[in-house]
């Protein structure tokens, strides 16, 4: 009889394509025994894996894969008692580790406990029962024994023994020895190598080779030396620079400069020799994250190597696929993704923060990360809470699993970059001098007495003269009115863009934005767009907001030494406050005042003007409550204990998704038919604040876990939000 571990793969197939995958995790995170401390770690691994279903050799189990009934146990019970075979070859801590990783390698501690805990007679009943169902099967289990000499000189590279042979009547539960102890133990805070390093890489590693093996891919991927990516004639001083720099560094430079390039030439820099080190590009922005996936295809000519995870990347992927089968095609992606197999991933920093809150899965996440290398784009973009929390995670991540960072910015305040030095100790500060700062210089600084109100004929002018004109607001209600008033006057040619909009509208808007004469957004044009426009009229913000305003106008102008207008306004309106700290408004305006031309060597100086004294107290009072709620948290964290409050996690976003009522049907015909995806294209998110304003107001309809509002929407103008707190992007 052929023993099955899946409908269509033997458990020795399966099993042995499980170690095809642990060969090339060993041969790519070379440095895990030194980490963790445990010389024999590969060959604890090497056994979890071995052993990991032979629990499925149950007959019940056997059964329900060959007629798909439900089989009312855990096989993974079982397989973990085929450990007493190892009693000789490591130390009682080692072997019950061993036990450990397989017991658990599919539902954690906590669910153990609650289910198959073996505190009562009836528990041992059961178990007995189900152990029994391995009787007819065991002698074949065990001839499975002398395959392990092969196998592992194969997949581990040197030949181990076979373990001892034992007799069905030695199997006996290990939750005892295992799980019930490794709780106590973290209950008491008695911690050992289990609780870190070792613990985390053992369960995310039989995870990831599991998963793979599973998913039918038998080896993960490696990096490709990205200095053959790019052939420039000369390198910019600071991409020659990053591309000699070892360790840790922070690269300040202007838009348009290279950063990019030279945040790859660093990690050419810092790989090993099999290019094996997991490369991180974090960003704050949806649309910037999705231009960079774009980006990295097109340059590495394969998407199998790169990775998109955020919030709505699965909706991203089925659009960009745009085929017949792209439904069963993201699946297969995002499930890739969500693994150790691609060297390339463009996240955002909540897919690594929600590693340190306990999600599940987040032993084989941070595992990843271990020995990587991570570029952090636009560092300046996150307000003092998740800036507090990528700090912290940094730290851990830097001292305890030998990650190197590469932070890199535009418009970076010096009392944040002394932060991010000195609390990771980064010595390697990369930046251009003054004369080649101002050979980007671009921009003639206007600063206009009063509010856009005041200037709407003017800014028609300018439109009929032929410019492409781009106008900034503070929030959606003004932009919503600008735009409305430009409508009105006969520019047809024209959009509004915030984040307002439900997927499917904004993705048109996306679209067309290269060949408008006018364009009214929200912050949402700040984010990466690929847009280029001829003036610019910005309501006023902080001086970083604004630098990231100027950099959709005359993107790449420095080239042929053309400079065009970017005019800031001195008042916006009423609701302002909501959106930015007041105080900084007011020192970029003063900052700003004698600037004629804005030369990229002073943009620095004016940075530290307006940000001179840090922090304002509300900030770095959250800062440093942050600080020590994640701190406190993290001492909480353990490995094969999976975080039973996600909430805790989830409260970090200040969101919800919701979809406007008029689209109610349409919603739910689409996921009765099951199209997700395009049922995806209705939503939208509002801020909390708005959420639970239309909450109280009755406004807010549940149905299937989903939020419809009673709200106005209309497609060129978005959700028409009245009497708002505040607003969103």
């Amino acid at each position: 009889m052929v023993i099955l571990a899946k409908p269509n793969e033997s458990l020795i197939e399966h099993t042995e394509n499980t170690l095809k995958v642990f060969k090339s995790i060993k041969e790519s995170y070379v440095n895990v025994p030194e980490i963790c401390s445990v010389p024999d770690f590969w060959e604890h691994l090497f056994y979890s894996l071995f052993f990991h279903d032979f629990g499925k050799a149950a007959v019940g189990f056997q059964e329900s894969l060959k007629y798909n009934k439900y089989w009312d146990y855990r096989h993974e019970i079982l397989s973990a008692t085929f450990i007493v075979s190892l009693k000789d070859f490591y130390s009682e801590f080692y072997v019950n580790a061993i036990g450990l990783g397989i017991i658990t390698h599919h539902k954690d501690v906590p669910f153990l406990r609650r289910k198959y805990r073996m505190k009562t007679s009836d528990d041992e009943r059961v178990f007995l029962e189900k152990l029994n169902q391995l009787k007819p099967n065991f002698d074949e289990l065990i001839s499975y024994f002398a395959l392990i000499p092969k196998w592992s000189k194969e997949y581990l590279g040197y030949e181990l023994k076979i373990p001892n042979k034992i007799s069905f009547d030695e199997l006996r539960s290990v939750y005892k020895g295992t799980v019930l102890k490794y709780f106590i133990d973290t209950e008491n805070e008695d911690y050992n190598e289990l609780h870190g390093t070792y613990g985390y890489f053992l369960k995310g590693f039989i995870n990831a080779c599991d998963y793979l093996a599973s998913g039918s891919k038998y080896g993960i991927l490696n990096a490709v030396k990205n200095a053959d990516l790019y052939h420039f004639n000369d390198l910019r001083k600071t991409q020659a620079v990053a591309a000699n720099t070892e360790g840790d560094a922070l690269l300040i430079a202007p838009t348009g400069s290279g950063k990019t390039e030279a945040s790859l030439l660093w990690a050419d820099f810092n790989q090993n020799k099999n290019f094996s080190k997991r490369i991180f590009f974090m960003l704050p922005y949806t649309a910037s994250i999705n231009a960079m996936y774009k980006r990295l295809i097109n340059d590495l000519g394969s998407d199998e190597l790169v990775g998109l995870s955020h919030g709505k990347s699965s909706y991203f992927i089925y659009k960009y696929l745009n085929d017949d089968k792209s439904k069963d095609k993201v699946r297969t992606i995002q499930s890739l993704t969500n693994k150790i197999y691609r060297p390339y991933k463009i996240i955002t920093p909540f897919q690594i923060i929600k590693l340190f809150f306990g999600v599940k899965g987040f032993e084989m996440g941070i595992t990843e990360l271990n020995n990587s290398l991570l570029i952090l784009d636009e560092i300046h973009a996150y307000d003092a809470r998740v800036t507090a929390l990528i700090l912290q995670i940094l730290k851990i991540l830097k001292n305890k699993f030998h990650l190197n960072i590469f932070i890199m910015s535009a418009t970076l305040p010096t009392f944040l970059k002394n932060i991010f030095c000195s609390e990771l100790d980064i010595k390697n500060v990369i930046s251009l001098d003054q004369d080649e700062l101002n050979s980007f210089t671009r921009h003639k600084l206007n600063i206009l007495s009063g509010n856009i109100l005041s200037y709407l004929n003017n800014i028609l002018v300018d439109i009929k003269d032929g410019k492409k004109v781009l106008i900034v607001c503070n929030t959606v209600d003004r932009s919503q009115e600008i735009y409305e008033w430009f409508k009105l006057n006969n520019i047809k040619n024209s959009a509004l863009l915030h984040s307002r909009f439900i997927l499917r509208d904004r993705e048109k808007i996306e679209e067309k934005l290269d060949n408008l004469d006018l364009l009214v957004g929200t912050q949402a044009i700040e984010v990466s767009l690929d847009i280029d426009y001829d003036v610019l009229y910005s309501e006023p913000a902080p001086l970083d907001a604004l630098i990231q305003r100027f950099g959709r106008v005359n993107r790449r102008g420095w080239e042929n030494n053309i400079i065009k207008p970017v005019n800031i306004f001195t008042e916006g309106s009423e609701k302002d406050k909501y959106i930015y700290n007041q105080d900084l408004v007011s020192k970029t305006l003063n900052s700003l005042n004698e600037v004629n031309i804005l030369k990229e060597s002073i943009i620095q100086e004016k940075i530290d003007e307006v940000y001179s004294e840090g922090y304002d107290f509300n900030d770095k009072k959250i800062f440093n409550k942050v600080t020590n709620a994640f701190n406190y948290y993290y001492h909480e964290l353990v490995p094969f204990i999976n975080s039973e409050d996600s909430n805790t996690f989830y409260k970090l976003f200040n969101s919800y998704e919701v979809i406007p009522i008029k689209f109610k049907e349409e919603y739910l015909d689409k996921l009765k038919n099951n199209e997700y995806f395009e049922a995806q294209s209705f939503c939208l998110s509002i801020r909390k604040g708005q959420f639970i304003k239309l909450m109280n107001e009755g406004n807010v309809e549940e149905e299937k876990n989903n939020y419809f509002i009673d709200v106005e929407y209309d497609e060129d103008l978005g959700l028409l939000l009245s009497n708002e707190e505040s607003t969103i992007l």
